[in-house]
């Protein structure tokens, strides 16, 4: 990588990380206001890509940092079911991204809308097959079949269990 590129995506790393801790700083920022600021660095950071990957990979990060936001700020199903769709439809960057897509799924559902918890346990359970292909000393693979059993534990403590499959 040139090092004009490297600095371009150190850049856009720290451009993220302080809209980031300025939105959560802001505890009342509605979601959708969170949502445009995020579109607006995306729309920046467009500009400045050289490459339909770079610009496709901006476009799939952005989806997933509005997923985030939206774990915290959505308050309806259809705001983190936008945010949702979005990321579904732009694709994972990695095999973590959609394992965090699908524990916040579930989450966001055991704290605001146990209806949709069906989606979010079909989420984690294809996540964490996808995680079992990986090489069985592979740290991401420990790390995230880590978090997901983390998750299943909080869930369940809140009363949401998986759905159980027809005998």
């Amino acid at each position: 990588m040139s090092p004009s590129r490297e600095f371009f995506w150190r850049r856009t790393a720290m451009d993220f990380d302080k809209l980031n801790v300025a939105l959560l700083q802001n505890a009342s920022a509605p979601f959708a206001e969170g949502s445009r600021q995020y579109l607006a660095l995306q729309k920046k950071l467009l500009r400045e890509a050289e490459t339909e990957w770079e610009r496709r990979h901006i476009r799939r990060l952005v989806a997933h940092h509005i997923l985030s936001f939206a774990h915290f700020r959505a308050r309806t199903w259809a705001e983190y079911q936008g945010a949702l769709l979005r990321v579904r439809r732009l694709g994972y960057p990695s095999l973590e991204y959609r394992m965090h897509a699908a524990c916040g799924t579930l989450e966001w559902a055991a704290d605001h809308d146990p209806t949709k918890a069906r989606l979010g346990w079909a989420m984690v359970e294809d996540a964490e097959r996808r995680l079992r292909r990986m090489r069985r000393g592979h740290h991401v693979r420990k790390q995230a079949l880590a978090a997901i059993a983390s998750v299943k534990q909080r869930v369940s403590r809140k009363g949401l269990m998986p759905p159980q499959l027809p005998a």
